[in-house]
């Protein structure tokens, strides 16, 4: 089975459990959804490009029993390519190769090779995924809230960043309540 059909049965599943509802594809050329209905208490960033990139999008969280269930979606990016999303210890995005977000972070007791969700697009430059992540929490002192999620081009590689250079960061938003998100 291809990973195309993988993540859109995994797609369908959350829709299914009413944990999230998509319907069609996007095209390139759409917005971004304004908001993303989620049963529970959560929070959210919106991605904005950083260094010359087109990437645009929304990550969503949402604390459920021992994980979070997170919902990324991205927009304008490269036809067919895949990215990683992932967690950085600073809430700030304004640099412009997203440098400011600081380095990958896990929380205490989280191995780092559980930091990130490897996302790959569709032929019009689109991706939804869902994901579980175990041991993460929304809110508190070693929560996601208040800080940046990155998104990362290529499903391996670095994921550090130097100032001032070009880098694999292709978007970054920095994680709290967002207008028009219903939870």
């Amino acid at each position: 089975m291809t990973r195309y059909l993988r993540r859109r049965r995994a797609l369908a599943a959350w829709a299914l459990i009413g944990v999230a509802a998509l319907s069609g594809c996007r095209s390139s050329g759409d917005p971004v959804p304004e908001s993303v209905t989620f049963g529970g208490a959560g929070i959210g960033a919106r991605l904005s490009p950083v260094w010359g990139s087109a990437v645009t999008g929304t990550v969503t969280f949402v604390q459920r029993d021992g994980h979070v269930a997170v919902l990324a979606n991205l927009g304008n990016a490269a036809d067919g390519r895949e990215y990683r999303v992932v967690i950085h210890a600073t809430g700030n995005c304004s640099s412009p190769n997203a440098f400011s977000a600081g380095p990958p972070w896990t929380p205490p007791g989280v191995a780092p090779d559980q930091r990130q969700i490897v996302i790959g697009t569709n032929s019009d430059g689109t991706a939804q995924i869902s994901a579980r992540l175990p041991g993460w929490r929304v809110e508190g002192p070693d929560g996601i809230q208040g800080r940046s999620v990155v998104v990362h081009d290529g499903a391996v590689g670095s994921l550090e960043a130097q100032p001032g250079v070009r880098n694999n960061r292709v978007a970054c938003g920095v994680v709290g309540q967002m207008k028009g998100i219903t939870f």
